[in-house]
């Protein structure tokens, strides 16, 4: 089954500009394969509880599966009086279907590996996370990544990755994130 569910969002606010600030589109594709567990596509803003020092994502899942292919485009536009970023998330899933699609809950997140979380709390992301099923062993997972950014006055970069992971049964509730991207806003306190 073939499942797409575009989230689209957009902000303007009045920045003060920098001389070298410029506009910018940066574009990525995260492909997330994993056996003997469930990739799951969440979008929300990223907190920490500072008394657990753990994370948990506000948000809702936008897809989950065995293999989850997200694309994300986010625009800045930079003006001389302010600054406008727009940004788009598809995720689609090969096996999956939407679990809460529009329903806001609060997912507990384990950072994993190769995920960094603490530079993002605060911001509305994207987050691909693996939950390993009950009752197997470890879950095999396969990562790739392209990330173009494209500014207006300047050469276009391209970095790819690809990541082989084994991931532990994870506690219940839990999930261990392999993906973050930032969606270019910042979330209400």
């Amino acid at each position: 089954m073939r499942l797409a569910i575009p989230v689209t969002f957009a902000l303007a606010t009045a920045l003060s500009v920098t001389a070298g600030a410029q506009d910018s589109t940066v574009k990525s594709r995260t492909n997330i394969k994993a056996d003997d567990a469930q990739v799951v596509s969440m979008t929300g803003c990223l907190r920490q509880d500072l008394a657990t020092n753990g994370y948990m994502l506000e948000g809702t899942v936008a897809a989950a599966g065995k293999d989850l292919t997200t694309n994300t485009k986010v625009k800045t536009d930079v003006d001389k009086d302010k600054t406008t970023v727009k940004g788009k998330t598809e995720t689609k899933a090969d096996d999956g279907a939407v679990a809460t699609r529009g329903l806001i809950s609060t997912y507990a997140l384990s950072p994993g590996k190769v995920a960094d979380l603490s530079s993002h709390v605060g911001e509305r992301v994207q987050i691909s996370a693996i939950m390993v099923k009950p009752g197997h062993g470890d879950a095999d997972v396969k990562i790739n990544e392209k990330t173009k950014v494209d500014p207006e006055h300047g050469d276009d970069s391209t970095s790819k990755s690809k990541t082989k992971l084994e991931l532990p049964r994870s506690p219940a509730g839990q999930y261990s994130v392999v993906s973050v991207t930032p969606l270019g806003t910042t979330c209400a306190p």
